[in-house]
């Protein structure tokens, strides 16, 4: 039997670059006791080598990071560290005892970074370099842990024993296992794959032959192959953990597939005294299937909680005969609070409220234990009881951060024309000094939790505020369209119609600027705008329509009149339908169109220096504008960074974008000459001389309309 492991095995023997060097992971688990070390700037390396448990950014996913065991008394999770220097990564299964200083147990090490991938635009399985969620459960006796592991390219099951005496894989399937559950006896898994994205490979191969014929499949920017038709069909396994007899899943078995687990942080209902059911009654238009209102359901009836704090709940649970629940609320839902409701009254009261940012909690008695992240600091597993706010450290996967320099953080809060809230946190520099003007970056486009390098990850905040820059990091409003149709085509249409999103995220951003301006934090001369995917977008439409910013970078680029082709026939047909042009439509409407949002027809006007650093899946979507610019002698500098996608995954990418960011933005806002970058200092220099005129003040506010 030919299995999927064996076909990536021989691969790899045969495509160079598959196997990278082996990395010593002896400090994954961080050592313990007290860390004594001197106080000292955070650098680039200091962001690439966190320990993450889970995806970096908070706002990607919510249950399933950890899982607490059947007696409550231990979590598993996985554990990551990027290495830069072997460009690959650290990776083991962890069991810790749910108690301060409790007992860490390393219960399997080994596997590669497995990432997410997902349906776009009718196309299946599209690649991404963001963390897949990998959720460990417990056998029913709480002797072993089963979890999903990626090695040279194929995802298998394993299970480990949590006292760490073994591991081991207990599939050898043809295709990824993308979920499982245990039966409910334990003796057994369920778990899914989809075969049709194998036997659909085996067909686009075969067709190859005779040339791909090219219609919807196609995505020109990110691949030269068609990609799979989606949706594809899940199939469901069962697999005896005896005999490791594997079999086509029941209908009923099946099902188990979609259950939900409290013990795994991702619930609706709670059952209580009595057999009532806690539970969040869901509209039918929300784009929200977690949250509703709170009630109670018994035998023949359903008693809702019609107190306004209830609206909007989510995840209840029992404690005695009372009900807790989370929301968000406050200033565009930035904090996260628990409250306490008792059934059968109207007395619903607040017991907690933070601004940090919880994940995947799943409740302990009376207390909830959490992945937690503040703006300062990084995610780390702690205990929590609502009631009185104490807060105890289970696990912390990186402790040495506490000896590193950080800027102080302010919350700034703002509403644009449009009637939409947004905030912004303010960095300030390393020694600031009020009073004094600092070159500001403004990163984007989510500001929830640690706040690292935005979103995506490119622009290292803490580290440019350690290099004397002040940084503003963005939450942008929600879109226009939202507000105005729950439909997202039709939000679409809104949202592009006068480019009414597009004004509203740069009024969001430029307010909290100008703020920093009158303030006298911000040096109105020296001020730097980043951004990746809508966050590019926005530095796109401010390169345009702002006379704010000196300097600008970017992680994808760009909107341009090539557009419905680079994007594929599918895709050009649903930007159809929101209302940009084709590209044949030479019509007065058309024009106007792309003189709002594309570099092509606003080149000659453009005059500042824009760093483009683009994954190798979409450079095709960079090279229009870039080669448009550079004929009119515009300095625009673009590096492509290998087998990379929309967020760039490899560490080694991670630290040099980091660090070129940081280099770039002292280049042309402080006149620093990074000396290990002569060469690049160089070329900047060069694009400087090319174009006099675009460092002229006056002649770039002339130059926006």
């Amino acid at each position: 039997m030919v299995t999927l492991r064996m076909v990536v095995a021989a691969a790899a023997l045969i495509l160079p670059g598959m196997a990278r060097a082996a990395t010593d992971c002896a400090d994954l688990v961080p050592a313990a006791g007290e860390l004594s070390q001197p106080m000292h700037a955070l650098v680039p390396m200091d962001l690439v080598r966190l320990r993450d448990i889970g995806p970096v950014d908070p706002t990607q996913q919510y249950g399933g990071l950890f899982t607490v065991s059947p007696d409550g008394h231990q979590a598993a999770f996985q554990l990551r560290r990027g290495d830069p220097a072997t460009n690959s990564f650290c990776v083991a299964m962890l069991v810790v005892e749910l108690r301060p200083r409790g007992k860490i147990q390393v219960v399997d090490r080994g596997g590669d970074f497995l990432r997410f991938r997902f349906d776009l635009r009718g196309m299946a399985d599209f690649p991404s370099g963001v963390a897949d969620t990998i959720t460990p459960r417990w056998s029913p006796d709480g002797r072993w842990i089963v979890y999903r592991r990626r090695d040279e390219g194929a995802v298998q099951l394993w299970r480990a024993r949590v006292d760490g005496s073994g591991s081991e894989a207990i599939t050898d399937s043809a295709d990824n296992i993308d979920d499982f559950r245990f039966t409910a006896d334990g003796s057994a898994i369920v778990y899914a794959t989809r075969p049709g994205l194998r036997e659909a490979k085996v067909s686009i191969d075969q067709e190859g032959r005779s040339g791909f014929h090219y219609d919807d499949r196609f995505s020109p920017t990110t691949s030269t192959r068609p990609f799979t038709p989606a949706p594809v069909a899940r199939a469901a396994w069962v697999i005896d953990l005896q005999s490791r007899r594997v079999r086509a899943a029941t209908p009923n078995e099946t099902a188990r597939l979609d259950v939900t687990s409290m013990q795994e942080g991702q619930w609706v209902e709670a059952v209580g005294p009595g057999g009532a059911t806690a539970m969040v009654q869901v509209s039918a238009k929300t784009s929200y299937p977690s949250r509703g209102r709170l009630a109670i359901r018994k035998p023949g009836h359903v008693i809702s909680c019609d107190a306004a704090e209830c609206a909007d709940a989510r995840y209840p649970w029992w404690t005695s005969r009372k009900v807790n629940f989370l929301r968000y609320e406050g200033w565009k839902n930035s904090e996260t609070a628990i409250y306490q409701w008792t059934p059968g009254t109207g007395g619903v009261h607040r017991l907690y409220r933070t601004d940090d940012v919880l994940i995947g909690c799943v409740p302990s008695g009376y207390r909830i234990d959490c992945l937690r992240e503040g703006a300062r600091q990084p995610r780390r597993l702690e205990r929590l009881d609502p009631a009185s706010g104490k807060r105890t450290i289970v696990f912390d996967p990186n402790p040495e951060f506490t000896s590193l320099t950080l800027g102080r953080v302010e919350r700034l809060h703002s509403t644009n024309s449009f009637g939409l809230p947004s905030f912004a946190d303010l960095v300030l520099p390393i020694g600031y000094v009020r009073g004094k003007n600092y070159p500001l970056v403004v990163v984007q486009y989510s500001s929830r939790g640690f706040l690292r390098g935005g979103t995506g990850d490119d622009y290292p905040i803490q580290a440019f505020a350690n290099r004397g820059f002040a940084v503003l990091s963005i939450d942008k409003p929600v879109p226009v369209g939202m507000k105005a149709a729950p439909d997202y085509v039709e939000a679409d249409r809104i949202n592009l119609k006068d480019f009414a999103d597009r004004r509203s995220v740069l009024e969001a951003i430029e307010t909290p600027v100008r703020l920093l301006i009158a303030r006298g934090i911000a040096d109105p001369q020296r001020i730097g705008l980043t951004g990746l995917s809508d966050g590019a977008s926005s530095v796109q439409f401010a390169l345009l329509h702002s006379n704010l910013f000196s300097a600008y970078a970017i992680s994808n680029c760009c909107w341009d009149t090539s557009m419905p082709v680079r994007v594929g026939p599918g895709a050009a047909k649903q930007f159809a339908t929101m209302g940009y042009p084709g590209t044949t439509d030479e019509s007065a409407a058309a024009k106007a169109f792309w003189r709002q949002i594309a570099i092509s027809p606003n080149a000659r006007t453009i005059t500042a220096p824009i760093l483009a650093q683009v994954p190798d899946d979409e450079m095709w979507g960079a090279l229009q504008s870039f080669t448009v610019l550079r004929e009119q002698r515009r300095p625009i500098d673009l590096y492509v960074f290998p087998d990379e996608h929309h967020v760039k995954w490899q560490p080694a990418h991670r630290l040099a974008v980091y660090a070129r960011s940081i280099d770039w933005f002292d280049y042309w806002l402080n006149g620093a000459k990074a000396t290990n970058r002569a060469s690049e200092v160089a070329h900047w220099e060069a694009l400087r001389r090319e174009c006099p005129a675009c460092f002229d003040v006056s002649t770039r506010l002339a130059s926006k309309r």
